[in-house]
């Protein structure tokens, strides 16, 4: 279930406008956002993403992502119209082309991608679980840098930062 709350800024109870219900007891695992559509990845997800519109949050089709498996990361990219969700049981990122055609592209990471996001340079960070290290590729696939983090478990329990490109989380984590 996906639940949408408002909040305005003198009321400080927020207020739910909308649900998106449950679908034969599949949760959501994943949701981003672009433009007028919301993107939502459930689990058994049935190699499919839900979209549904951003306004009120009705159902408006479904995109086929053939050998999409369990995922627990999606993101949209506003620069490359597209969007990326992860698959934990393959071990790869699954490319959905946003301008019509749905296109499908994919590419291995390393091992239990969950985190995703895009950062400044518009290109796509994955956080792998298993093995404990942010990757870098560019909105094909094409792989720009890895770096394992200096604490085990450590992106198990953090957000990615958007802003950042994993050269600078090496920086960071190098001081």
């Amino acid at each position: 279930m996906l639940i949408e709350v408002k909040s305005s800024r003198p009321t400080p109870t927020p207020t739910l406008t909308h649900v998106i219900p449950s679908q034969g007891g599949a949760a959501v695992c994943a949701v981003t956002s672009l433009g007028d559509d919301v993107f939502v990845v459930r689990d058994n997800s049935q190699q499919q993403v839900e979209v549904y519109d951003a306004e009120t949050l009705t159902l408006q089709r479904h995109i086929a992502v053939h050998g999409l498996g369990r995922s627990y990361g999606s993101v949209a990219c506003p620069n490359n119209n597209c969007l990326y969700a992860s698959d934990l049981n393959a071990d790869n990122i699954h490319r959905v082309e946003l301008s019509g055609s749905n296109a499908v592209k994919k590419w291995f990471v390393a091992s239990l991608p969950a985190g995703l996001s895009v950062n400044i340079a518009h290109n796509l960070v994955v956080a792998c679980q298993g093995a404990n290290k942010l990757q870098e590729y560019t909105t094909h696939g094409s792989h720009v840098c890895s770096q394992v983090c200096p604490t085990h478990g450590m992106l198990s329990s953090c957000p990615l930062v958007t802003m950042w490109s994993v050269r600078t989380c090496c920086q960071v984590w190098s001081v």
